[in-house]
């Protein structure tokens, strides 16, 4: 087996938890403000978004230090998964062809007992530890909110045809549907914000949709859609829903608007084999 990683700086993550937490509140607030600014002066709404640009900002800034040690730790949890991985490969195939051995009357039944042995032992470790191993790495991605804002994999659009690298391959997509200019696929990072206004990150200009009509959220459990208290509300798989954990092939519609969901299945990583 290969050695332990040494234990993850916690305090670290506990640190980004929570200013991925206040971050998340200022968001709120300043989507809160944006409905509301009809209600107060150009100039008080424009002191407080600006208030909420400048907090955001100074704890994107606090963070980045924190974020550059903890996607260090990240890494060296990751490349232990692969070595536990390819010893969990190995001992299977191992284990595969001394029952094969067995099968044609090469090994006889205790030979093959005694020697099964061992590679079974090696199996059952490898499962305890990839299992240890993916608490810490479920730590990680909450506090930042997904593997793709881990790798620095941010929301984007992708050129038609385009297929992302081993690493690079996005856990989910949004597909815009219909002929617009709106329509495309987009690969989802740890927060993707939907609507009419040229802020969001899936800018979509069908009729009935909100200026920032829903987001979608990369969670531990999944990706979660949330309306944002839309006029026409979201609508997923023919339901009206105001919070909703995405499945693969979810259709959703924001007034007229469709979008499909692709999924990858969680862990689904090149040589790891379901356990």
């Amino acid at each position: 087996m290969p050695d332990e990683l040494m234990p993850c700086d916690t305090s670290v993550l506990d640190d980004l938890i929570e200013a991925t937490r206040q971050a998340s509140v200022l968001e709120e607030f300043r989507r809160r403000a944006d409905q509301s600014k009809d209600k107060v002066d150009d100039e008080v709404y424009r002191r407080v978004m600006e208030d909420y640009a400048a907090r955001l900002q100074a704890l994107e800034a606090g963070t980045e230090p924190l974020r550059g040690r903890a996607r260090a730790q990240f890494e060296r949890l990751r490349e232990a998964c692969e070595r536990i991985e390819d010893t969990q490969a190995r001992a299977r195939l191992d284990k595969q062809e001394l029952e094969f051995r067995g099968e044609i009357g090469e090994i006889d039944a205790a030979s093959l007992a005694d020697r099964l042995r061992e590679p079974a032992e090696t199996l059952d470790a490898c499962r305890i530890e990839l299992a240890r191993l993916d608490t810490h790495k479920a730590r990680f991605v909450a506090a930042f909110g997904s593997e793709e804002a881990l790798l620095d994999l941010p929301t984007r659009r992708l050129a038609a045809g385009q297929v992302a690298d081993t690493k690079g391959t996005p856990r989910a997509r949004v597909q815009v549907e219909g002929e617009g200019a709106d329509a495309g696929v987009y690969a989802l990072g740890a927060v993707a914000r939907i609507g009419r206004a040229e802020d969001n990150d899936i800018c979509v200009q069908s009729r009935g949709i909100s200026r920032h009509h829903a987001v979608i959220t990369a969670t531990v459990q999944g990706f979660v859609l949330r309306d944002l208290g839309s006029q026409n509300g979201s609508v997923v798989n023919g339901e009206r829903s105001v919070e909703r954990t995405l499945a693969d092939g979810d259709q959703i519609a924001l007034g007229e608007g469709r979008l499909r969901v692709t999924l990858t299945p969680a862990g689904a990583r090149s040589g790891r084999a379901a356990r």
